[in-house]
């Protein structure tokens, strides 16, 4: 009564976590900087126009367009990628623009394989309406996860999990006493060529798959050998699937032996668990961590992640299988040693994960708020509830199996395992989601200053471009202060020297400043002083740092 309970607990929890995620709309690739910025109000004409990306972007279906407030092109129509930074997308423009408004419209293929595209204005002297009095917004628009990418991903990390899995069982895990149990053996050899089987479709299907995702269109589309043809050659995915193919055609012929030798021949199953270890590796080389800018250290740690968190999930699906070995006497108390053995590698598992999991989230999340502003956070959070769901399961499994106790040993097994194929679905979310750098969301950060003053830098919306800055004063019984004469905001990028930028805000009420600006020119880190003299010419200063997104 109290398993099925607990079951009842979890598909609960599990539910609320899932059901309580909003539409995932967004991009993987974010602006970092743009030449003019975005609703930039420039004097003169500017010679070329320039989009830079937190990552490289492809060299094939990208463009970058401008246009006048009439609809008329204005580039040279030489749209490109820097030869020398291959994060930068330009194109030139018409000599001597006349003043009035204008939009970029690009379009670019983020290093991961996604399409992301977006619009975003700017003005020539000072004007600043379309020709039917509309303003022009920026916009930035990316792939949205469908459901057959979903399942496609889904089956492709769940199988290859399942076969490293069993691989990893049978040579580290499986007690001497089984090595040869009939029952063992055929129930390993269905699970390895089951899990092939999956791989194999899994990965065929990826690459018509991305094709729709590049090129935004359907799969009827794309099944013709000129457009899959185009995507081997030209794209990044295309290039890692050629390799995973040739690791299939060798796994598939090692498969086969395995299964035909009944695991009886150690050097095909090492050679069968490192090229399964290799395959997982392909994915990390596409993930976001192979566009950072140290990605020896950043794909180390997530193939890491990816490694541990298959070896888990492809066990725990070895020790579901052979549950029968429970139920019978003769091989109950083997059972309940290999439930022992497992736990023991559990502890350096979960150790692993939460080490390149924190890593990967100082990465990836750029502050607390995050966790809860965006989709990435969100996702991110429920994984982790997930994941310590799972880690109770874990230990329930490792008491019972010190206590020699089967009872309830099952359920917790299938509630563990259960709870991992989630997790798996949302870490596919996860990889078609930009990360949660590029929409940190607004600032608000209260600092004590001199005499227990209370100093609150509200900055919204907190992206590239125009934002709005509110700047608070209190003192230390919680009133707003009098007599200011002036605030003012010093803004310094903390990734390159570009000069400072200082802003005066204006006052709207007692304690409360205001003022919009365009003083954050890229998608990084910025320092903010806050300068404040009062009318008795007493000052008070501070300084507070933040991370610029794009959208």
């Amino acid at each position: 009564m109290n398993s099925r309970k607990n079951v009842s607990i979890v598909i609960s929890v599990i539910c609320l976590i899932l059901f309580s995620f909003p539409t995932f709309i967004s991009a993987h690739a974010y602006i970092v900087k743009s030449s003019p910025l975005d609703n930039e109000m420039l004097k003169q004409s500017p010679r070329k126009v320039s989009i830079q990306f937190d990552e490289t972007i492809q060299p094939v279906n990208n463009s970058i367009q401008v246009y006048d407030a009439e609809g008329k092109r204005v580039d040279q129509k030489d749209g490109r990628i820097n030869a020398k930074n291959s994060t930068i997308l330009e194109c030139g423009l018409t000599p001597n623009l006349p003043n009035g408004t204008y939009r970029i419209q690009w379009k670019v293929i983020s290093n991961d394989g996604h399409p992301v595209q977006g619009v975003m204005p700017f003005q020539i002297g000072s004007g600043n309406k379309n020709k039917d009095g509309s303003t022009v917004r920026q916009v930035t628009k990316g792939y949205t996860p469908h459901l057959d990418l979903i399942i496609i991903r889904w089956i492709q990390y769940f199988s290859n999990a399942c076969y490293v899995g069993v691989l990893f069982f049978y040579l580290f895990v499986l007690p001497i006493e089984l090595v040869d149990n009939v029952f063992v053996k055929n129930t390993l050899s269905k699970l390895i060529k089951f899990a092939f089987l999956f791989l194999l479709l899994s990965i065929f299907f990826s690459l018509p798959l991305m094709a729709t995702v590049e090129l935004s269109t359907s799969w009827g589309n794309v099944l013709n050998i000129q457009t899959l043809k185009d995507m081997i050659t030209n794209t990044t995915f295309g290039k890692a699937w050629i390799i995973q193919v040739d690791g299939l055609f060798f796994l598939s012929i090692l498969t086969y032996l395995i299964s035909v030798k009944q695991f009886n021949k150690p050097f095909f199953v090492w050679t069968s668990f490192i090229l399964a270890i290799g395959l997982l590796l392909t994915k990390a080389l596409t993930s976001h961590a192979a566009s950072l800018t140290n990605p020896l250290l950043n794909v180390g740690m997530d193939f890491f992640h990816l490694l541990s968190a298959s070896i888990w999930l492809g066990s725990l699906i070895v020790l579901a299988a052979l549950i029968p070995l429970s139920r019978k006497l003769d091989t109950k108390k083997i059972y309940i040693e290999m439930i022992r053995r497992f736990s023991k590698w559990g502890i350096i598992i979960i150790f692993v994960l939460t080490i390149t999991g924190v890593f990967g989230s100082f990465l990836y999340i750029p502050n607390l708020q995050s966790l809860v502003y965006t989709d990435y956070g969100r996702i991110l959070s429920g994984k982790i509830i997930l994941l310590v769901i799972m880690i109770i399961f874990a230990s329930r499994n490792f008491i019972k199996g010190k206590r020699n106790s089967e009872k309830g040993l099952s359920t917790s097994l299938w509630g563990e395992l259960g709870t991992g194929m989630i997790v798996l679905i949302l870490s596919v979310i996860l990889t078609n989601l930009p990360t949660a750098m590029a929409s940190p969301g607004p600032v608000n950060v209260t600092k004590t200053v001199e005499n227990g003053n209370r100093v609150t830098l509200h900055i919204t919306p907190n992206i590239i471009g125009e934002n709005t800055y509110e700047v608070s004063l209190k003192n230390r019984n919680g009133q707003s202060m009098k007599g200011i004469d002036q605030v003012t905001l010093t803004f310094t990028s903390l990734e390159m020297n570009m000069g400072e930028d200082t802003i005066t805000l204006s006052k709207v009420k007692d304690g409360i400043y205001k003022a919009k600006g365009l003083d954050f020119n890229m998608a990084s880190r910025w320092k903010v002083h806050v300068h404040i003299l009062a009318k008795d010419l007493e000052t008070m200063d501070t300084e507070i740092q933040c991370i610029v997104g794009s959208q």
